[in-house]
């Protein structure tokens, strides 16, 4: 059965969409309204951009103005993450604050403005671009980032498989970016696939996300009052020591991605092996037996890459 509406149908609609689009852009002497029919327009266009079946009652809240809060994508002991939308532009990003309940939380609030600080010095195509910190009208701290996407856990938990092109492109995003944040002296701490993240769902565009529990090179999270930073069983065995951050501990976080990656992989024969080998190499127990760094590992995965192009 054909969706479609009859020509009448649409003929009216139009013209019903006419008379309502004059009355909120024009007044009685045609020039542009202001004030509440300028809401009213927001609360038209976010209705049209989201296909709600309805108008809401509610007026919507604009952050700084311009950014409307369409959901809150995740909530944690602390922090939560919620998807926004640009009132002019139209374009999403992403916004990270303290939660409510915690807003006077003085660590959470220190380290998401410390996050903010490390995440604007970097910039790479394989990291999430930070664009901007501000306060909040109830004075959370906040950041407003790039929206890339939803996370690679979500792709993992899914029923679709993956293939071994799919591990080594997403192998390569995140050696690169952790390349250029080592570079930078900085250690992630907490390369998992909740913060890798897929642009429109592509893998093989993967971002790392997720600053905030990142340390100089040979800093502690004690230092920053955090007990235990990184998740399990993505964590470095030294970090629950809480050793001095090494660059090889992201490495090893990197290679449980590796391998979480190849549990979805249903193809066979030497090259998954290889594979698996590589990953394996990445996640030695002992840091001194992983690759001497994020670039090394590049280098080892262009070989291999090599190696299953030609079996």
């Amino acid at each position: 059965m054909s969706s479609e509406l009859p020509a009448e149908d649409l003929e009216e609609i139009v013209s019903h969409f006419s008379s309502l689009l004059h009355v909120l852009t024009h007044d009685a002497r045609g020039e542009r309204p202001s004030g509440m029919r300028d809401m009213l327009i927001d609360r038209l266009r976010d209705a049209l951009d989201r296909r709600l079946p309805r108008l809401s009652s509610d007026n919507p809240a604009f952050i700084a103005g311009s950014f409307l809060l369409e959901t809150v994508v995740h909530r944690r002991e602390r922090i939560e993450i919620g998807r926004l939308r640009h009132r002019d532009l139209g374009t999403l990003h992403a916004l990270k604050t303290v939660i409510a309940d915690r807003a006077d939380d003085a660590v959470a609030r220190r380290l998401l403005l410390r996050e903010a600080r490390i995440g604007m010095a970097l910039r790479h195509p394989r990291l999430v671009h930070i664009q901007m910190a501000l306060r909040l009208v109830d004075g959370r701290p906040a950041i407003i980032m790039e929206w890339a996407g939803e996370p690679l856990s979500q792709r993992l938990s899914s029923a679709g498989s993956v293939s071994t092109r799919d591990c080594l492109q997403a192998m390569r995003g995140l050696l690169s970016g952790l390349q250029a944040i080592h570079a930078t002296g900085y250690v992630h701490c907490d390369i998992s696939p909740g913060n890798l993240l897929l642009p429109a769902s592509d893998i093989s565009g993967l971002k790392i996300a997720d600053f905030g529990v990142a340390l100089e090179q040979g800093g502690r999270h004690r230092d920053l009052e955090i007990k235990i930073a990184g998740t399990l069983p993505f964590m470095a065995p030294e970090q629950a020591d809480d050793a001095a951050a090494d660059p090889r501990s992201d490495l090893y976080s990197a290679g449980r991605v590796l391998s979480a990656l190849l549990e979805r992989c249903e193809e066979m024969g030497r090259h998954v092996e290889e594979i698996g080998a590589f990953a394996g190499h990445l996640a030695e127990r002992k840091p001194s037996l992983r690759p001497a760094s994020a670039q090394v590992a590049l280098d080892l995965l262009d070989e291999l890459g090599k190696t299953v192009a030609h079996s």
